[in-house]
């Protein structure tokens, strides 16, 4: 019986990432690479009109990131797997993604190998994650999902007020950040002020600072 190929999307900011896992999956049979994009926007665009099987999406972009968009797909097209390749190991990032519902989170220093078995189990319905991704989540049954372990005061933070606080800490300013989200600036400066309260931080450049020292932005 002939068994279709998994149809992929590949979704990052550096072309030869994308052009070489591209050319990797189209050496084996069970995978038909859907397209490619190199930004989070163009990634979205992609995934509705083509519907693949499974998405794969970098963590950050200039613009929109994978955070912001990522949510809403999910909802968008339920068929399709959603997971984050990245080289980016942060116990914020791994949170916001379990958080929304990612189906995987998968790290690019991992063997080619293993990357086409990630693709083949969230295909099959299994939630991936690399082993040093894993050894930061515990199992909560009460919400039926992952949890990071770590005890930070950002994963306090909704993971609306997360990707806020990532573009404010490029030095994005309030404007540009509700231009982005497609939000109010009265919107999006009183989301600043209640991170900034939750945090006890006190001014913009402090709260800056502590997300990247955080590692919530990458620099």
């Amino acid at each position: 019986m002939d068994v279709s190929p998994i149809r992929v999307v590949i979704v990052d900011d550096h072309r030869v990432v994308v052009e070489s896992l591209a050319a990797l999956l189209d050496l084996v049979s069970d995978f038909s690479v859907a397209g490619m994009a190199t930004t989070a926007d163009e990634g979205a665009e992609l995934v509705l009109r083509e519907r693949p099987d499974v998405a794969l999406f970098d963590v950050d972009f200039p613009g929109r990131d994978s955070f912001d968009i990522v949510p809403q797909l999910m909802k968008q097209v339920p068929s399709t797997r959603m997971a984050f390749l990245t080289a980016h190991l942060s116990d914020v990032f791994v949170s916001q993604a379990v958080r929304m519902g990612a189906h995987g989170y998968v790290l690019k220093d991992e063997p080619s190998a293993e990357v086409c078995s990630a693709i083949k189990r969230l295909h099959a319905g299994e939630y991936v994650f690399s082993d040093a991704v894993r050894d930061r989540l515990t199992w909560d049954a009460a919400s039926d999902q992952y949890t990071v372990r770590a005890d930070n005061m950002l994963c306090g933070l909704s993971v609306q007020q997360l990707s806020i606080l990532r573009h404010l800490a490029r030095g994005e300013s309030v404007k540009e950040i509700a231009r982005i989200l497609g939000r109010s600036e009265k919107s999006i400066d009183s989301h600043k002020y209640r991170i900034m309260h939750r945090l006890g931080i006190h001014d913009r450049v402090e709260l800056c600072r502590y997300a990247i020292r955080e590692g919530l932005t990458v620099v």
